[in-house]
């Protein structure tokens, strides 16, 4: 059968199923955040569905997954397109399948005569931002979000994410009781729902899809304190990475985003700049309203100065602070010098204050460093590097390697191939997981470890990266 007939043959399965061959619309939906990376930006253009699917419910979902099976059509699923790898990019055609309109907050789970929730449950397509509203009149909120939580879907964060705001208070998303459960549908001719829970919720989360389709997604819950935002100058960038560490280690102190800035960083960010004296380092901070003293000494002890300081999301540069940090901040730096690029670098936990400044001073010819801390397998780190433009992928090639031997492990980020990556282990577990859930292997085609691609993007993209371990969450 050819795709055409495949094609064909689908559009009628679906029947009421919403779903267009529109090229318009094609285009549009085969689209992430890939264009921040200058690798993906010329790799990734013009890679199209042949089909987009837009079911209301899961029951739609299912049909759609189903169809798909029957006709071996290759499966890319859609929340909101806010990834910035590729993930959301159909690399061999096929469907791509839209689960936007699967929203809403199913349950917690708790003491519910106290309404004390201890977890919170919503279907993949609920925007992160909507279970925070849903839940926070009750005092609570979750752990973490995307910087991107007011557009990405619950269900696309998890499948495509890593850490993020409160990861330098609760580790990253793959440490243990992060994630609570996940709902996963397969993909044959006749669709499972799979509840994971434990440990195996981390052979498909940061898969990109690959190994089973999240339908539904449960995590733990914190609680909401009052936060405030609070810009930092500091003179030098060895202040700022002092303080940093330090608040993180503090453990008392209660913190959503530590985000150091080196000069001329700071004034890549047009909202921002005014507040931070040219040549001076910065750093972005969120602190529950209770610890707000608790940063004025150690910004005092450190040699800075709270330059602003507001309520969370009312601050007069016109967003949440958070969206200057995370995989907001290359965007905001693209914006004034479209060539700029980072690299995903991984620091120690051993020496951390020290391994920083050592990057800063030894790459100084690179770029000025951009910093985000958080902690990860039980211990503080920090992940960034030098932001610097970009020339061609010899030039990442010969950073990731220096980085290295300066004792970085580097995820590569320029790349939409898993095993490319070295974000996210990929092994005998994961491989086994794909073949039950997706015996066909059409999920995500050529960007899991185990299927061979139809290209030379993995080659392509590849860099001399170690990737990241991990010691406590395997």
């Amino acid at each position: 059968m050819s795709p055409v007939e495949a094609i064909s043959r689908l559009r009628t399965d679906l029947g009421p199923i919403d779903h267009s061959t529109d090229a318009r619309k094609l285009r549009s939906k085969s689209r992430d955040r890939f264009a921040q990376s200058p690798v993906l930006r010329d790799l990734l253009r013009g890679r199209n569905a042949e089909i987009f699917i837009a079911p209301r419910d899961k029951e739609e979902l299912r049909t759609a997954v189903a169809a798909c099976a029957r006709h071996r059509i290759p499966i890319t699923v859609r929340g909101a397109g806010s990834g910035q790898f590729g993930q959301g990019v159909p690399l061999s055609g096929g469907a791509v399948i839209d689960v936007t309109a699967l929203t809403g907050v199913l349950d917690w789970h708790g003491d519910r005569g106290r309404q004390v929730p201890r977890t919170v449950r919503a279907l993949t397509g609920t925007v992160v931002a909507d279970i925070d509203a849903a839940i926070r009149p009750s005092g609570w909120e979750l752990r973490m979000h995307p910087s991107t939580s007011q557009q990405a879907t619950i269900g696309g964060y998890i499948a495509g994410g890593h850490a993020g705001i409160g990861s330098c208070q609760w580790g990253i998303l793959r440490d243990t009781g992060n994630i609570t459960a996940l709902e996963v549908m397969t993909v044959e001719e006749h669709p499972r729902l799979i509840e994971l829970r434990g440990r195996d919720v981390n052979t498909v989360h940061h898969a990109y899809g690959a190994n089973g389709i999240i339908t539904e997604v449960e995590l733990p819950v914190s609680p909401a304190w009052e936060w405030h935002e609070l810009v930092i100058s500091f003179p030098e960038f060895e202040q700022a990475a002092r303080f940093s560490v330090d608040i993180c280690n503090s453990d008392g102190v209660l913190k959503k985003v530590v985000s150091p800035h080196a000069h001329p960083l700071p004034q890549y960010f047009p909202d921002l700049a005014g507040l931070i004296p040219d040549g001076e380092a910065m750093v972005l901070l969120m602190a529950a309203v209770q610890s707000v003293p608790n940063v004025e000494d150690l910004v005092h002890a450190n040699g800075g100065r709270i330059r602003y300081r507001c309520i969370e999301g009312k601050g007069t540069y016109g967003a949440p602070l958070y969206e200057f940090t995370w995989g907001h901040s290359m965007m905001h730096y693209q914006r004034r010098n479209k060539k700029l690029i980072g690299l995903l670098a991984l620091y120690p936990q051993e020496n951390l204050y020290e391994s920083i400044v050592r990057i800063h001073r030894d790459f100084a010819e690179l770029g000025p460093v951009h910093l985000e801390m958080k902690r990860i397998d039980g211990g503080l780190s920090c992940q960034g590097s030098p932001v610097f433009e970009f020339e061609s992928q010899e030039q990442l090639a010969e950073i990731t390697a220096r980085l290295q031997r300066a004792g970085l492990s580097i995820a590569n980020t320029h790349t939409p191939v898993l095993g490319a990556s070295g974000m996210k282990p990929w092994g005998p577990k994961e491989a086994a997981f794909k073949r039950e859930f997706d015996p066909y292997g059409l999920l995500a085609q050529g960007k899991a470890d185990d299927v061979v691609a139809t290209d030379t993007v993995s080659t392509s993209t590849a860099l001399p990266n170690s990737g990241w371990s991990y010691r406590l969450s395997n």
